[in-house]
């Protein structure tokens, strides 16, 4: 429900991007985020709600596409993975990531016009500043679901592992090997 409210609070200033979506009205879709994830149908206004039918198609974005978004937006494309329909998959896709999100009017309604413009004025002389901060963010985020609540692992302990199953793996040819020899 969570992800249904943010995109239709970004299509509530994008007439197109709704009427787009629009002619997928009935038709649903998986969204994959690294925190959440939920399946969504297209309603006839445009607006997204959440379903539990079964998803025809899945846009799985992982948080390496969030790293590479803030770069290249191009690059970050390729991280997205597309299952079931692609063209609805890929069309959904391609409306959604033409929303905006317009920080300084939301702002501008809590602290007011002035406040903004100036917070603004000074974001921008100072320079780099939200982008270093959001790649921050998403480090930290990371840092945090593999550290503190262990949702991720780290790189080390992937690698181990996979060098366990691998010797795993061998001992157990050599185990099946030995066994064969016997009988």
């Amino acid at each position: 429900m969570l992800l249904a409210a943010v995109l239709n609070r970004l299509l509530v200033e994008d007439a197109a991007a709704k009427a787009e979506l629009a002619q997928f009205a009935g038709r649903s879709i998986k969204i994959s985020l690294p925190l959440v994830s939920e399946t969504l149908v297209l309603m006839n206004d445009g607006r997204l709600a959440e379903s539990k039918a079964e998803a025809e198609a899945t846009l799985d974005l992982p948080i390496s596409f969030f790293t590479h978004r803030m770069q290249d937006k191009t690059a970050a494309a390729r991280h997205v993975r597309l299952s079931g329909d692609g063209e609805l998959g890929s069309r959904i896709g391609h409306v959604l990531s033409g929303l905006r999100w317009d920080a300084a009017e939301e702002l501008s309604k809590l602290i007011g016009d002035v406040a903004t413009q100036r917070l603004v004025s000074i974001a921008g002389k100072v320079g780099g500043i939200p982008g270093a901060m959001g790649s921050k963010m998403v480090a930290n985020l990371a840092e945090y679901l593999r550290d503190e609540a262990p949702l991720l692992a780290h790189k080390r302990d992937v690698n181990q592992f996979c060098n366990d199953v691998d010797e795993l793996r061998d001992a157990l040819a050599r185990l099946e090997k030995r066994v064969s020899q016997l009988i």
